[in-house]
């Protein structure tokens, strides 16, 4: 029976399931940023026979930042580079270890290691492949719209990159089944190949996209960004005092505490998330997208009474996205 392809990606979009980014940019091996250090750099020179350099022998424990949730057990850096917590190291280490290098990340949610995937495969049958080549060497793609593989060339692989794809992470049915024995949360699999007659790769990214923006991934739940809470504060003037910036920065760290517990367990309540702030005619606006307006302006009460602001409060409840222009909306005055 042949093996599946699945290209594997961090949950995007949804803030459960936010990632982290170093604190430090600057590269070990003389690149551009440290992310950058996971690519490989000798395409142009070997061709098709590239190679992953080792980051090991450089690599120090290196600090991150962000918003991300112990039980996130894949969050990824800087959106590009794998990152895997300690729970997910330990349930799929054989891969894991024969495939990369496991490099220690210093966080203060939990334990966790970005993941140098050093192992490259040569899978996809270009005859029946639909590719965008850049030139006519046939090394890196610009786009594969359709994928297809010699069945033969995937029996021992488990996680690894392609050689037209350096940039890419992908994974065969066996590291996908071990993540879901063990209830691996954060993982995005998009299924590549093989595929139904009439079904794409890009229509499955469209239907885990539409799952991953969901609570808890079912049809009929809320969407995670469905309503949105936006709490304006007026200011003393046209323009923004110093006064009052170092207020509003008090204020969003107040909300944000309230909103993200990094401890939480995934079937914790999930109330939002602060999204961003703006300052217009006089007017500051945090920006809060969440699952139900009416829930999480419950949730808010108590701290918007007891808000240290000298001007007048009031909170738009939205029913829509944030972004959505045509959503129902309510006023209350604070």
């Amino acid at each position: 029976m042949a093996d599946v392809l699945y290209q594997l990606e961090c949950i995007t979009d949804n803030p459960l399931f936010e990632g982290f980014a170093f604190v430090r940019q600057e590269s070990l091996r003389g690149k551009a940023r440290l992310s950058w250090d996971f690519d490989p750099d000798d395409v142009k020179t070997k061709g098709r026979a590239w190679t992953v350099t080792p980051l090991a022998p450089l690599w120090s424990p290196q600090p991150v930042q962000g918003r991300v949730r112990s039980f996130n057990d894949y969050p990824c850096v800087n959106l590009t580079v794998p990152a895997l917590s300690r729970r997910a190291v330990d349930a799929l280490r054989d891969y894991l270890e024969a495939n990369g290098e496991l490099l220690p990340l210093v966080s203060t949610v939990g334990e966790y290691y970005a993941y140098n995937v050093r192992t490259v495969a040569d899978i996809l049958n270009h005859r029946k492949s639909v590719i965008e080549w850049p030139n006519k060497q046939h090394v890196t793609a610009m786009d594969i719209e359709r994928f297809e593989c010699f069945a033969d060339r995937m029996a021992t692989l488990s996680i690894f990159r392609i050689v037209e794809t350096p940039a890419s992470t992908y994974v065969t049915q066996s590291f996908v089944d071990r993540v879901h024995q063990h209830g691996l949360q954060g993982f995005n699999f998009i299924k590549l190949w093989p595929l139904p007659e009439g079904r794409t790769w890009q229509d499955e990214a469209r239907a885990n996209h539409k799952k991953n923006r969901r609570i808890d991934g079912k049809v009929r739940s809320a969407p995670v960004k469905g309503n949105s809470v936006v709490i304006m504060l007026a200011g003393a003037g046209a323009k923004p005092s110093k006064k009052e910036k170092q207020q509003l920065a008090e204020l969003m760290n107040e909300l944000d505490a309230l909103l993200h517990d990094p401890k939480a367990k995934p079937d914790a309540p999930y109330w939002g998330s602060l999204e961003g702030d703006d300052h217009a005619d006089g007017e500051y606006r945090l920006f809060v997208s969440c699952p139900n307006a009416d829930r999480l302006f419950e949730k808010l009460q108590p701290w918007l009474a007891d808000l240290d602001w000298e001007g007048c409060v009031r909170v738009l409840k939205r029913y829509g996205e944030y972004t959505d222009p045509t959503c129902r909306e309510e006023m209350i005055a604070v």
